[in-house]
């Protein structure tokens, strides 16, 4: 069976036996995690702050022009370049980089990986000698990607200076900062600045840009800012500390000053076939300047106002080349590179196209999975009852009560599907008119302003808030457990349903009687529970079903069980349809995993399944044995309550994981299919398409049945039955037994 299924990664924190942490130590590696989890949020905005700068930029120009989004540099990537991985892959690319790493402190609770000091290699794995411009480009990546933690990241670790971020942090060069990278950025796009380095050979060279029409723009900054703030240091080494500076970032800073110009290649990959396109993109253009420069800055850029301001000034700085070259020999190069860069007010460009189809494939898919089918995410959420002895009052006695088994959690487990309206994330009691007072008080009835989304209560994070209850009453509330109170009463309404029943059936247990957990007492219960007008013959049905089980007619023969299993979720269906109104099938799970997936604007559907069914013989009476499988279903997905009646004392309970099938008819495939039909003609939209594909409905506990597994399900009824039951379940579902009198 070909079957894609996501598990999750567990890390784990070891700290060390027998040793005392120091309160100071104890605070050190706090304040060390609050500073690594504030710098991995610098830079690469949210998708809110990053749609706000693009509003600016669309609404404005600058001598009519704007910044070109299919250009050197997208503010799109602000965004997506975080969900992607092609920094992570190449910083940390054996192939080019030795890893270092640091032995730690005697005192340090932490194993921590320090790449900070990583090399890169001289040689290949066969002895060859790496080409000087590939271990110049490494060198750059280390030294602007430090990635001190062994996660992608500009910021070196604490103390180091020698970094291209704390060069353009320091007090001297932060005023300059967003020019430096713009003019760099232009720079390997063919665009010929006066930016040099000045007095090289010195203890303390500058990075030098003239600019002769505008003097004001001029400036002269160090680059030995690291070797200037330890100017009161006693180190012996305080010259070679300086030479050692001076090296690191003279080498990123010189590697872009003499960069040639990524031109010529861009123009080659966009003349390539479409399924070139892609490869020369990220393997070709992801060794050169401009790719490096600009993968710095969506990481540099801390707040949607700095990317603003970037982005006007790569226009204004393009628009200042361009009118000075206008009396050199190099105004028809600097035209080329300008139309690249720019493009005027009312222009669209294919970006931008391609982003809105990436924006609405993010929103259907967030969608999808938002989309609540049960008021259940897992077993941790189902309402298993505790063990509560109690009569039909719901007064305590212990002379004279019935010892339920937890049949109660499994009536209340289906009550609760039947009235969830999924639409508010709430119980709606009105969705069962006919159903006890004592039934309706048990739920907090939804408020006139309660969400409409189907997630709200994750969106708020207090289900409170979504399903108010009406008074101080405690009540049963989606996502919060129920409270002994409420036990006790569903206990007793349960006690009360059942007195003098002459379908019910019991089984002693302990010398005491107890509700026997089985199917047929669990379907007359809810026709009573719910007060639907069920016929009577019907209910007489479910009392022969149960005298052809005792009487072992049936014995050996698996076609008259299995017949009988059918029947029983025959009657099934029609009570739950009786209970739900319109929302059943009688399709089976396995049809419904063969049907063509329907309008996302259709109403929940549920179906009835049942599996594992066999007759069993305890004490001389004779058990129907089977797992009945409850699911909802709506377009491609489908959620489980599996309802296991495996023992004659005890009936197992369970939430299954969502399960969905392909559908290339939905909002997401075609979007998906329109999206990577989209020409690749730059690197933006290579690494959009490529974040398109890793938009999927699947969550990790999701299970997706491909097409191979519909085939094997099409071929073998038996065999998909079998597959589906295997993996709907968790892998722990809740055992329930009777209560411990």
């Amino acid at each position: 069976m070909n079957m894609k299924m996501k598990r999750k990664t567990h890390e784990c924190l070891y700290k060390r036996n027998n040793s005392q942490i120091s309160i100071k130590l104890l605070a050190k590696v706090l304040l060390m995690g609050t500073l690594m989890g504030v710098q991995n949020v610098f830079g690469l905005l949210t998708r809110e702050d990053m749609v706000d700068v693009l509003k600016v930029l669309l609404s404005e120009s600058i001598d009519s022009f704007r910044l070109k989004l299919d250009g050197p540099f997208n503010p799109v990537m602000l965004y997506v370049y975080r969900e992607i991985d092609v920094i992570s892959n190449k910083r940390f690319n054996p192939q080019y980089i030795n890893e270092q790493t640091a032995v730690p402190d005697k005192e340090n609770i932490l194993q921590n990986i320090d790449r900070t000091n990583d090399t890169v290699r001289e040689e290949d794995s066969e002895g060859k000698k790496i080409p000087r411009s590939t271990v110049e480009h490494y060198s750059a990546l280390i030294n602007m990607f430090p990635s001190p933690d062994g996660k992608a990241s500009i910021y070196p670790k604490e103390g180091c200076k020698d970094s291209f971020t704390s060069f353009l942090k320091s007090d001297p060069v932060k005023e300059y900062a967003h020019k430096i990278l713009a003019i760099l950025l232009l720079r390997t796009e063919g665009m010929v600045f006066k930016l040099e380095v000045k007095d090289e050979e010195s203890e303390c060279p500058k990075l030098v840009y003239i600019n002769k029409c505008d003097r004001a723009q001029s400036f002269s900054v160090p680059i030995c800012i690291a070797s200037a703030e330890e100017q009161d240091s006693n180190s012996s080494n305080k010259e070679e500390n300086i030479k050692k500076i001076n090296r690191k970032l003279l080498q990123t800073i010189k590697y872009f000053l003499n960069a040639e110009s990524s031109q010529e290649l861009e123009e080659s990959i966009a003349l390539k076939e479409s399924a070139e396109k892609e490869v020369y993109w990220m393997t070709k253009f992801t060794e050169t300047p401009a790719w490096l420069i600009q993968s710095y800055i969506y990481y540099y850029l801390e707040t949607k106002e700095d990317a603003i301001e970037f982005c006007r000034l790569i226009v204004q700085t393009g628009l200042f080349f361009v009118t000075e070259s206008m009396i050199t020999d190099s105004y028809n190069t600097s035209m080329e590179v300008f139309s690249k860069l720019v493009t005027r007010k009312d222009a669209q460009t294919d970006a931008l196209k391609q982003w809105e189809k990436v924006k609405k494939l993010e929103d259907a898919v967030e969608s999808a999975k938002r989309n609540r089918l049960l008021p259940f995410r897992d077993n941790s959420q189902l309402p298993t009852i505790t063990a509560v002895e109690a009569n039909a009052q719901g007064n305590t006695e212990s002379d004279e009560e019935l010892i339920s088994s937890d049949i109660e959690s499994v009536l209340l487990t289906l009550l609760c599907c039947f009235v969830y309206a999924p639409e508010t994330n709430t119980y709606n009691v009105d969705k069962i008119p006919h159903a006890h007072e004592e039934v309706k008080n048990l739920f907090a009835m939804p408020s006139k302003n309660a969400s409409t989304s189907s997630d709200s209560s994750e969106t708020s994070g207090n289900p409170d808030i979504n399903n108010p209850a009406s008074s101080n009453t405690p009540v049963i509330q989606v996502g919060q457990k129920i409270p002994q109170e409420v036990q006790k009463k569903w206990f007793g309404i349960i006690q009360s349903i059942v007195e003098d029943d002459e379908y019910i059936s019991y089984i002693t247990m302990g010398g005491r009687r107890m509700i026997q957990p089985d199917v047929f007492n669990i379907l007359i219960i809810m026709i009573k529970l719910t007060g639907i007008d069920y016929d009577a013959s019907d209910k007489e049905d479910i009392s022969i079903y149960r005298k052809i089980v005792k009487e072992h007619i049936l014995a050996g023969k698996n076609d008259l069980i299995g017949q009988l299993a059918k029947n029983v979720v025959r009657h099934a269906v029609k009570i739950f349809s009786l209970i739900s109104g319109n929302v059943f099938n009688e399709r089976t799970f396995a049809e419904w995993l063969l049907m063509s997936s329907i309008s996302s604007k259709s109403e929940r559907t549920m179906y009835v399944d049942s599996i594992d069914y066999d007759i069993q013989v305890v004490n001389n009476t004779k058990y129907l044995l089977s797992s009945l499988v409850i699911y909802y279903g709506k377009e491609n997905t489908a959620k489980p309550i599996i309802i296991r009646f495996l023992e004659q004392e005890k009936v197992h309970l369970g939430v299954g994981r969502r399960l969905i099938k392909p559908n290339d008819s939905s909002i997401v495939a075609n979007l998906k299919k329109e999206i990577a039909e989209m020409p690749k003609d730059s690197y933006s939209m290579c690494v959009l398409s490529k974040y398109a594909e890793t938009l999927e409905i699947c969550g990790s506990d999701d299970i997706l049945f491909d097409e191979s597994y519909i085939t094997q399900a099409r071929n073998s009824w038996n065999l998909s039955q079998y597959l589906i039951y295997q993996y709907m379940l968790n892998s722990e579902e809740n055992h329930l037994g009777p209560p411990v009198a």
